[in-house]
């Protein structure tokens, strides 16, 4: 569940995954510019990232950006303790469709010298998320090394975020870079398909049953649980990509 955070914020800086040779820069080309007082520039900031999500679904080669729709996740490993279980869990070849949908419906900036804190709410109406798994889990007394493949499908999907960073300047331009995320996902319904959990295919079939019944409370437990493990994951790459985004071409931050 922890890619659900990973995947949102990780859009929010548009997709940026590999840097160029030379130095490239997203530019506000046809795009507004927002006032030059943050607590009047939510509402613009949310206009031009809901025109760069579809803009640059397919990725822009000079830029380094990916096409992210879908959006692809090649590894994520994270350990997992709570209660009676503890474990490591590994995912790989995960591709997680939907973000052309992506809408952003609040955005609220805050800024105190080169210090920035961003909040925004965002929505994607359904998601699909598919890709291997193992994992090596103590349950009690029992262990268990379920391998096999998984299948998520998400639906009213909705995300909070809290981000603070600071503003610095390279190449004349001015930057932001995130020094700490604070992600809250919900979600409406969802529904888990998967195979490995057990050898017996009537054991997984039940708990795919009592996983879809329960969702919400795993859901619950996981995504705080896992944190340690995914939250460097999204300050590194939302900073890659926050590096080709100039501040100046889109607000104009007080001095």
């Amino acid at each position: 569940m922890n890619y659900i955070a990973l995947a949102t914020i990780c859009l929010w800086a548009s997709g940026v995954y590999a840097a160029p040779a030379e130095p490239k820069y997203l530019m506000a080309d046809g795009l507004p510019k927002c006032p030059t007082d943050a607590d009047q520039a939510g509402e613009c900031i949310k206009l031009i990232m809901n025109e760069l999500i579809p803009r640059l679904r397919l990725g822009d080669p000079e830029l380094g950006i990916e096409p992210y729709d879908p959006f692809v996740i090649d590894r994520l490993s994270f350990q997992y303790s709570s209660g009676a279980v503890n474990g490591k869990i590994s995912v790989r070849n995960v591709k997680l469709y939907g973000f052309a949908e992506h809408k952003i419906k609040d955005v609220n900036v805050k800024v105190k010298g080169d210090k920035v804190k961003l909040r925004t709410v965002s929505e994607i109406p359904k998601m699909n998320i598919l890709g291997d798994y193992k994992a090596e889990l103590q349950v009690n007394s029992l262990q268990l090394k379920p391998k096999g493949t998984f299948n998520l499908t998400l639906s009213d999907v909705e995300n909070r975020v809290i981000m603070d960073g600071e503003i610095y300047t390279k190449d004349g331009l001015r930057f932001l870079r995130l020094k700490d995320i604070e992600a809250n996902p919900t979600v409406r319904d969802l529904v888990i398909k998967a195979n490995g959990i057990f050898a017996d295919p009537e054991l997984d079939e039940l708990a795919l049953s009592v996983a879809n019944n329960y969702w919400r409370d795993i859901y619950g437990i996981i995504l705080p649980e896992t944190r340690q493990s995914w939250a460097p994951v999204m300050l590194r790459l939302i900073n890659e990509a926050l590096q080709h985004v100039p501040i100046d071409q889109f607000i104009q931050l007080s001095k």
